[in-house]
């Protein structure tokens, strides 16, 4: 001891306080133990499992070390009570006889759920996500088809404490990782849309919501008070059809409607557009709030009550929700399928027949058409009156040469001076104008080590050189001069080598020679009626650099040692150079003419 427990312990030895152990043990709870108000053994059976088995141990070993004459059966019970569903459950099967192994196992439960995790797929031919969870699989699903599935992730429930945990350290919501404006989870996930009354959502510790259902109608289940979670397919709000959903045309009134039939979806819903052009009767005090992805909630705007639906000939009288829609106008789920008993569905040829008011009903759903050709601008305004698709132009290209006036004549000007516009093959013819590069006194060869490539960008820098060689721009060095090479993507998608000169540049004695501003070539072209441009094919690998300055220039890849022949891009007094040389040829084959580098 020390400090202040020092000093007490001393001051209640000399008063003779502790006859026993336990005597000692309750004046340390008294003095330094918490308020007479702190009731740990509350504590220990409100406690939840949040984070990890691990995290949830301990503050469990916290609490359970303050409770006495607690038998090992009881801490057992409250320590399963507190997990998680997901390990829970499965731990029980186990019947675990004591702590330890009821910890053990729960690691192992951890471990399992992580390792199975995988990241959402989505298939671009169904239109549908690759993922199920443990209260329905997105999209219909008929009958027996949701026991063939082999498992089941579970759902993550998401609590505020650990959202407040992680913003204390500054990590993802989703992949405890730091988190920055620019941060994108590794792993996709999937998130599903559930729905609560208004007036029915609580303050708990958890983010997820439930909602106690209304009294069940006439075809509803008749057990009352059962809780449940309103739910809504992503084939319900996604805005691409696919082959496989139950759709129905219908009518509500005068209006056509597109019905989607989902099993997916625990009640029906009607796009709001839908209620207000039908006049359905909407009832704004029965409400539904939607969460979506972000974490905030959408509130729906209202119930409609035995609405008159008319499919194929037959009416039926379902309630709905109203809510925004994306993939249809209105959905029937589950609440509409309970009331037509024994279904026969068929999703090769998209039909079900069941019994209805004593009569065998068949419904035939909508197949996908395939691309259709729309000639003529009404046509295609026709087919875009209902349903998405994707509407394709079709152009001939045809290459037609434009001529200027001159007809045959410019014809053959073109034709007399085709070499002017063929492709350069070797090198310039070396020039007055070739480019130096003047270093300052006394500067040693400069060199540099390469960067290292991915493996995908090797290939792309030997093909380059490749082409270098081959064209005559560059050949091998053995210069002591080296500078760095990288690879920087194009607006096209290709690559273009770039040989980063910086080092070289600042050891260069820079050029004077002045370069001409836009103002003043717009000042000598005042007055002008007739404007021509000459566009050169890699300009600067036409002006050749001067024989003692070509070493200079060396570069350095992960397969060899090369140098330009001609004056590459990112020298430091490439543009005087190049100006200089178009200021010489331009003043003297025209009488006005403006050049500018670049």
């Amino acid at each position: 001891m020390d400090g202040e427990a020092l000093i007490w312990y001393q001051e209640a030895l000399d008063t003779a306080q502790f006859v026993s152990w336990e005597t000692l043990m309750r004046a340390m709870l008294v003095r330094f133990g918490p308020t007479a108000y702190d009731d740990p053994m509350e504590t220990l059976t409100r406690l939840k499992q949040v984070i990890t088995v691990a995290t949830y141990k301990a503050s469990f070993e916290a609490l359970s070390n303050r409770v006495r004459g607690l038998s090992e059966h009881h801490k057992l019970s409250c320590f399963l009570s507190g997990l998680k569903d997901e390990i829970q459950l499965p731990l029980r099967m186990f019947n675990p006889h004591n702590l330890t192994a009821a910890f053990g196992l729960a690691r192992i439960q951890e471990e399992y759920l992580i390792s199975v995790k995988k990241p959402m797929k989505f298939s671009a031919e169904k239109g549908q996500f690759g993922l199920s969870n443990n209260y329905n699989s997105y999209g219909n699903s008929g009958g027996a088809a949701g026991n063939n599935l082999k498992y089941s992730p579970p759902v993550k429930k998401v609590f505020s404490t650990e959202w407040d945990e992680k913003r204390k350290k500054g990590l993802c919501y989703h992949c405890d990782e730091k988190w920055n404006p620019n941060h994108n989870c590794k792993k996709a996930k999937v998130y599903l849309l559930q729905g609560v009354r208004e007036l029915e959502a609580t303050e708990e510790t958890t983010e997820e919501i439930t909602m106690v259902a209304d009294a069940p109608s006439e075809g509803d289940s008749k057990q009352k008070g059962v809780v449940v979670e309103p739910e809504i397919s992503l084939n319900a709000i996604t805005r691409t059809p696919s082959c496989k959903t139950m759709r129905l045309k219908g009518w509500i009134g005068c209006i056509q409607v597109v019905l989607l039939v989902d099993s997916g979806s625990t009640h029906s819903f009607v796009d709001p557009s839908i209620a207000q052009t039908a006049k359905l009767v909407v009832d704004k005090a029965r409400k539904l709030a939607v969460k979506v992805a972000n974490g905030q909630l959408v509130q729906g705007l209202g119930h409609c009550s035995k609405a008159k639906i008319k499919v194929q000939g037959i009416s039926f009288y379902p309630s709905f929700y109203v809510l925004p829609l994306g993939g249809c106008d209105v959905v029937l789920g589950v609440d509409w399928l309970e009331t037509l008993g024994t279904i026969a569905w068929n999703f090769h040829e998209l039909s079900m027949k069941f019994l209805y008011l004593g009569k065998n009903v068949e419904l035939l759903g909508l197949k996908l058409e395939g691309l259709t050709l729309a000639k003529g601008e009404k046509s295609m305004l026709t087919s875009m009156q209902r349903g998405k698709g994707l509407f394709l132009q079709l152009v001939s290209e045809t290459n037609v040469l434009r001529t200027l006036g001159g007809g045959d004549k410019m014809q053959q000007l073109i034709s007399q001076f085709a070499q002017v516009f063929e492709i350069p093959k070797g090198l310039s013819p070396s020039r007055p104008q070739d480019h130096r590069i003047p270093l300052k006194e006394g500067t040693q060869s400069i060199t540099a080590r390469p960067y290292r490539y991915p493996h995908y960008q090797k290939s792309e820098i030997e093909k380059i050189v490749a082409e270098l060689l081959d064209t005559g721009v560059i050949r091998p060095s053995s210069s002591s001069f080296s500078s760095l090479v990288l690879l920087v993507r194009k607006g096209d998608g290709s690559w273009r080598m770039c040989v980063d000169y910086r080092a070289l540049n600042q050891e260069t004695i820079k050029d004077k020679f002045p370069i001409p501003v836009i103002d003043e070539l717009l000042d000598e072209l005042h007055g002008s009626v007739v404007f021509s441009k000459l566009d050169l094919r890699s300009g600067y690998h036409q002006i050749r650099v001067v024989p003692e300055d070509v070493a200079k220039t060396a570069f350095r890849t992960h397969e060899g040692h090369y140098e330009f022949l001609v004056m590459p891009f990112g020298l430091t007094n490439a543009p005087s150079t190049f100006q200089g040389l178009m200021n010489e040829l331009l003043d003297r084959s025209f009488e006005a003419c403006a050049g500018c580098a670049g």
